[in-house]
């Protein structure tokens, strides 16, 4: 007896099905550790696809200009630029108004200021820190000596383009990978997954959220440069030619410096005596008439 070609396609049809129940069956029987294989499996091939997805999206997110620009154009200098201005004017007051005119004609602002007063009043000193843009920094740095007679400059400058380009690749490649975890938290199915999945996200974004904040200041500081100024007045300064004198005029100074000399010390002596002189006095006073009565009272009674 012949089997035609329809029966035998029926028979495997059959047969596939019956096996397919069987594996579901089993499946459903199976116990909690199996279902957490399952779903370890399942976390895993969703990373590899979010990764894949990602990976063949990441061309698209950043433009294509930016690439090209960066590749046709190297780099610009990143050099933090610092630097100190120490003047001497007799109105100080008016050099720190000379100071601030010179920030504002650099566009540049006034970060910290400090100053001190005399007794009448007067301004004796003054710090200012200044924030001017980097590309302005040597006019500055000119236009400041000119406001008073400066004292002392210094000046620094530190190049950290290599760190910059550092940072910029960092945070690129960790926005990826934080919208790679993004991906793979909108498609997880358990809470197991999703805690494990909040736990990557939350790390790669508190170190994405650091290299941010580098960059940042990494951006400040390139951009302005920070200089500060102190202001101070003129100190009195004694040579030997004012402090001697030949002839009659030299001798009248020097013999009256040491009769001023002389005279102090005879009245730290004294001011030394006079507690001492003042208790004797109160001790040997009543001592001496109590002496000098005795003899005449002798000579009445004889």
């Amino acid at each position: 007896m012949q089997t035609s070609p329809r029966r035998t396609a029926l028979v495997l049809a059959g047969f596939a099905t019956v096996v397919a129940l069987a594996g579901c069956s089993s499946a459903d029987d199976s116990g909690g550790s199996g279902g957490a294989k399952t779903s370890t499996a399942g976390l895993a091939a969703s990373e590899r696809d979010a990764t894949g997805a990602a990976d063949a999206e990441a061309p698209a997110a950043v433009p294509a200009g930016d690439d090209a620009e960066g590749s046709a154009t190297a780099p610009q200098p990143a050099v933090i630029s610092t630097g100190t201005v120490s003047l001497e004017a007799e109105d100080v007051g008016h050099a720190r108004l000379q100071v601030r005119k010179v920030v504002d004609a650099h566009q540049g602002t006034v970060g910290e200021q400090e100053t001190t007063t005399g007794e009448k009043g007067a301004l004796t000193t003054a710090r200012l820190v200044l924030r001017v843009p980097s590309d302005r920094f040597d006019e500055v740095v000119t236009a400041l000596e000119e406001v008073a007679t400066p004292t002392g400059t210094t000046t620094n400058g530190e190049d950290v383009s290599a760190e910059v380009v550092d940072v910029d690749a960092r945070i690129r490649a960790q926005r990826k990978s934080v919208g790679r975890i993004e991906t793979l938290l909108a498609r997880a199915e358990t809470i197991e997954q999703i805690v494990a999945i909040e736990a990557q996200l939350a790390s790669r974004q508190a170190d994405l959220d650091a290299l941010e904040s580098r960059q940042r200041w990494l951006s400040d500081q390139t951009s302005l440069s920070t200089i500060t100024v102190y202001i101070e007045r003129p100190t009195t300064r004694h040579t030997p030619e004012d402090d001697t004198a030949d002839g009659f005029l030299g001798g009248l100074e020097k013999g009256w410096d040491a009769f001023v000399d002389g005279l102090g010390a005879v009245l730290v002596v004294v001011g030394f005596l006079v507690p001492w002189l003042v208790l004797v006095a109160m001790l040997g006073i009543p001592a001496w008439l109590v002496l000098r009565r005795r003899p005449r009272g002798r000579t009445g009674a004889a």
